[in-house]
């Protein structure tokens, strides 16, 4: 199913042009162009660490957002970085070089037991990039110690990011209220809303109104809803909600957003640099959108279908924690916006893969209407705060 819908994106691309103009410089600013048939670094990387996240974190959408964004900033600053360093010897650092020195260096990091993956895909790289016609003039081992120095910084700053701090609070009790799985289980991560954003200011900055009370006539027809599609699920409704529980590819839905970018950079034929910029925008937002997220579903603590009657079903499972907002919606919402903002001529795309997201956890008995709409809500607010901060042709991304 996603590879159509990839190649579907991909295609219109192809026909109606790319709608990316950097802020701030042109794309001849932005590093040499691509070589004939050439796979930046980026792209190599992303699929690389799409892969790695994907065995490592089954189940932590948290994690994902959070290794991901790091991957992706390590990788556009390290791509800066080369380009701004004057030749020596006749040759400068090469960027696709600093994107993989950078990359490698921040996945050994997040997950030593990955060093053979990354260790393979790194000398994959130095053997590829030797026979890309454009590399001849640049340095692929000086750009390599150019991304292992940026990825140190990253790091440095990930270390400072609030992301493992210690919940020590109690769950709320009463009518209405998010009911913890058996012991020995925890909520996942109730203070990821205080985690350091990439945008924003504070994980409340976008936080929605309350959901619905229980007694309310909007409940009553938000959970009726939940009910008849659960009673009556349907092949292409149970297809769907696995779809985008399982079936979009290592890494989740952020992994597939990752996929549906590389469509749209390859098919505009980015460069290094551009290409690295959408990832680091795109990946920043979604850990944003996270953040947001978390905020909200710790600050209502809000009851899921299920727990409010029995009779709902849930095929893929109950993740163990509140339901409203819905993080599918959170993050598919930012994604699309963002995508959608950078190639505008993927908007149609984008919204219906935001709408599916969405819906799919209907049918999956896993939210509420409201969850969706206020996911979506928080996404979109967040991409587009990002999108106004989205760096020049040749700015790094601050680390502060």
């Amino acid at each position: 199913m996603h590879s159509r819908i990839v190649l579907a994106i991909v295609a219109l691309v192809v026909c109606t042009g790319c709608g990316d103009t950097p802020t701030g410089g042109s794309a001849a600013s932005e590093g040499r162009a691509l070589s004939l048939g050439e796979t930046t670094a980026s792209e190599r990387w992303m699929r690389a660490t799409r892969a790695i996240v994907g065995r490592r974190e089954v189940g932590s959408p948290l994690l994902i957002a959070r290794n991901f964004a790091l991957v992706a900033v390590a990788e556009y600053n390290a791509s800066v970085s080369a380009g701004a360093v004057a030749a020596v010897g006749g040759r400068t650092p090469s960027e696709a070089g600093a994107v993989a020195g950078a990359s490698a260096a921040v996945l050994r990091a997040l997950y030593p037991v990955e060093d053979t993956a990354v260790t393979a895909q790194l000398a994959s790289d130095r053997i590829y990039f030797a026979t890309v016609d454009g590399e001849s003039a640049y340095d692929f081992a000086a750009g390599e110690a150019i991304g292992n120095q940026v990825a140190a910084q990253v790091l440095a700053r990930a270390a400072t990011d609030r992301t493992n701090a210690v919940w020590t609070g109690t769950i709320p009790v009463g009518a209405g209220f998010w009911t913890n799985a058996a012991a020995p289980a925890q909520p996942v991560l109730p203070l990821w809303g205080q985690s350091k954003g990439w945008f924003l200011t504070s994980g409340d900055q976008f936080r929605p109104a309350a959901p619905p009370a229980v007694t309310s006539a909007e409940f009553a027809t938000a959970i009726a809803e939940v009910r008849a599609f659960t009673a009556n699920r349907t092949a292409e409704q149970l297809a769907l909600a696995q779809f985008w529980q399982f079936a979009s590819g290592p890494a989740g839905p952020m992994g597939h957003f990752t996929e549906l970018a590389s469509g749209l950079t390859s098919s505009a034929s980015y460069n290094e640099r551009r290409t690295a910029r959408v990832y680091a925008v795109l990946h920043m937002t979604m850990m944003d959108a996270t953040i947001g997220c978390w905020d909200a579903k710790y600050a209502y603590w809000f009851i899921r279908p299920s727990q409010v009657d029995g009779a709902i079903t849930t095929p893929v499972g109950r993740p163990n924690f509140p339901a409203y907002p819905s993080a599918h919606s959170c993050i598919s919402g930012a994604a699309a916006e963002v995508l959608s903002n950078l190639f505008p001529a993927a908007r149609p795309a984008m919204d219906a893969r935001v709408v599916d997201a969405g819906v799919s956890r209907i049918y999956a008995g896993l939210h509420f209407r409201f969850d969706i709409t206020a996911g979506n809500v928080i996404g979109v607010k967040v991409a587009a705060l990002a999108l106004t901060r989205v760096p020049a042709a040749n700015a790094l991304i601050s680390l502060q």
